[in-house]
């Protein structure tokens, strides 16, 4: 019996002196309201890095419930106990592996050592992109939208020194898209929502005028770091009809024996053209220094040049494009010497989209390559319509130094119109990737917010530029669970449904599809309306979820209205249109046409309705 007690007794110092172990190798970050931890900066971080270091205050305060001081010094705080933000002479020590990255390098690393945890990556942006992939993979913080975000609640927070001897905390990543432009309208306009997504192009005020981003929070701060692009069809602002035909009509588009005085090309090979428009660059890149690339981009429209000096260069480099990037990379040349770290960009548009022979672009030269003729439903080897544009991207790619990107993800002759790209977004951007695009734009409803499904949109285009390789369904599945809560199933349901009538194999459509394309058949119309009735019952003791579930069916509303009038009367189509477009605030429905717009829609669907009524009466 004394023999089972020694042994008792010794198991349970073992068992203790384990115990204590593994308390000293538990670091707690808060528990109860109360947290031993400083967020550490140095002393001269950079304006991101400061931001970085606020989002990274605030967030913990909203699942923690406490707020951490920020101290700019790295002397400060209790060793052990410090979240480290940027890298510093304190990140050197700790981690000396690690390497000083690049001010522009978006790849971002965070990890404990010890009891601190450290936050660090380029000092323009990767830093910030470290705060927040920390947020989302260990706090599950969400940034759906711009007024939807999710900060779970949590009592206590607990981490491990090491796990299997490697950092129990560590996570390193990489853009699979050195730039990535959010074009959809919420990620377009607001700064701070737009980085949270981890995309690096803010749009910059226009030179003279106040911008809508200064001085609040973000502004300045996310304004200064991004990458900018100057421009677009910048060609005819340089040299305008208005200002240089009078007198020299011979600088502008030759077509059929007439030089084009309305909106035209430029005659590319007239030198006076090249010397303006090299002026006129310089001059903007003088002015606004804060852009990574310049506008030198040809106008929209289909009329280039077909005078005899044109048609030549035309003819020796295969093609419009030939003539195009002969210019181009002059201007790039003259500009190189002055602004060795900037590039000229142009476009493969339309006319000049295919890839030239016999010629390159330069390597201060960006490409910007347009998708606007393909076809959304499906991937680039998957129908007609799209493989000779993915001749065209593998041309390009295996020429172009910077190739670049303009896609389009949603439908612009009339925004709110469905657009099933939600699986072959995926393989589009993979496709860039895979062709050396070190930027793409995905422009959705740039200048309203009136896009289908436009937050699951923008989400989903973030995610997958930054890593083209992200499982889809889960996103999904993450964003309509979030942001739609019980609701979120019959989402699913609705993009399946999507999936299945609208992507049919047969059935191919670009970016200006209307209200009479064959793909909105009255079944998908009527099951769509259904699935959006369940969801609004699931969620039905929420207005909130309620109203994002509504918003979500209005082009359904709007194409049963068009396509089957009396029935959408009967099921109060019309109605619940005009009740989301006035509680969102909807105006314009379309990109170019400002007739097109809600209060049109209203007036002929009032006239529907009167109509309707007249011949219940009669």
């Amino acid at each position: 019996m004394k023999k089972m007690k020694n042994w008792v007794f010794a198991a349970t110092l073992v068992c203790g002196a384990g115990l204590l172990m593994s308390c000293t190798n538990r670091h707690v970050l808060f528990r109860s309201g109360t947290s031993s931890y400083t967020i550490v900066l140095d002393a001269n971080a950079p304006a991101s890095e400061r931001y970085a270091a606020l989002e990274l205050r605030d967030w913990l305060r909203e699942v923690s419930g406490v707020e951490l001081s920020i101290v700019s010094s790295i002397d400060s705080g209790r060793p052990g106990h410090r979240l480290i933000v940027g890298y510093n002479k304190l990140t050197a020590a700790l981690v000396p592996e690690a390497k000083r990255p690049d001010d522009r390098d978006d790849a971002f690393t965070w990890q404990n050592v010890g009891g601190d945890i450290l936050f660090w990556g380029g000092c323009k942006r990767g830093t910030l992109y470290s705060v927040y992939s920390f947020l989302e993979e260990k706090l599950d913080c969400r940034w759906y939208s711009a007024t939807v975000s999710v900060a779970p609640k949590r009592k206590a927070w607990r981490f491990s020194s090491k796990r299997k001897g490697e950092p129990a905390l560590y996570c390193h990543e990489t853009p699979g898209i050195q730039i990535r432009d959010n074009c959809v309208y919420d990620a377009r306009t607001i700064p701070a929502f737009s980085a949270r997504l981890r995309n690096n192009f803010v749009r910059l005020p226009d030179p003279g005028k106040k911008s809508s981003t200064t001085p609040q929070r973000g502004g300045p701060t996310l304004a200064g770091t991004a990458e900018g692009y100057w421009g677009v069809h910048a060609m005819g602002s340089f040299i305008s009809p208005s200002e240089y035909y009078e007198t020299h009509p011979e600088y502008f588009s030759l077509r059929d024996g007439q030089r084009q005085s309305g909106y035209t090309q430029l005659c590319l090979s007239n030198p006076d053209v090249l010397r303006i428009c090299t002026e006129k660059i310089r001059d903007v890149m003088r002015r606004e220094p804060d852009y990574l690339i310049y506008s030198m981009e040809q106008n929209d429209d289909m009329l280039p040049c077909q005078c005899d000096s044109c048609q030549a260069i035309v003819q020796r480099y295969g093609g419009e494009s030939g003539l195009m990037v002969w210019f181009v990379n002059q201007v790039a040349d003259a500009v190189k010497d002055e602004f060795p770290d900037k590039f000229i960009g142009t476009f493969a548009y339309q006319y000049t989209r295919h890839a030239p022979t016999g010629i390159v672009p330069r390597e201060n030269v960006v490409i910007r390559l347009c998708s606007i003729e393909c076809c959304l439903l499906h991937g680039y080897d998957e129908c007609d319509q799209n493989r000779e544009f993915l001749r065209d991207l593998e041309a390009w790619g295996s020429i172009a130094p910077h190739l670049y990107i303009w896609d389009y993800v949603t439908d612009f002759a009339l925004y709110c119109l469905p657009v099933a790209n939600w699986r072959t977004m995926q393989s589009h951007i993979q496709d860039f990737r895979d062709n050396h695009a070190i930027g793409i734009l995905e422009e959705g409803d740039y200048q309203t917010p009136t896009c289908e499904l436009r937050e699951l949109r923008s989400y989903l285009l973030s995610k997958l530029m930054w890593n083209p390789d992200a499982d889809v369904e889960a996103i999904i599945r993450d964003f309509t669970d979030g942001y739609y809560g019980a609701a979120g199933r019959y989402v699913r349901d609705y993009l399946a449904l999507e999936d299945s009538i609208l992507r049919r194999p047969d059935m191919h459509t670009n970016c200006y599809a209307t209200t009479g394309h064959a793909m909105f058949t009255e079944e998908f119309i009527r099951e769509g309306r259904r699935i959006f009735a369940e969801a609004k019952a699931a969620v039905a003791k929420d207005s909130a979820l309620v109203a994002r579930v509504e918003t979500a069916e209005f082009p359904l509303c709007l194409l049963q209205m068009e396509r089957m009038p009396q029935e959408g009367i009967r099921d109060g189509a019309d109605v619940l249109f005009e009740k989301v477009a006035r509680r969102e605030g909807y105006k314009q429905m379309t990109e170019f046409n400002p007739s097109v717009n809600v209060d049109s829609y209203l007036e002929k669907f009032a006239s529907i309705a009167r109509e309707a009524n007249e011949g219940e009466a009669k």
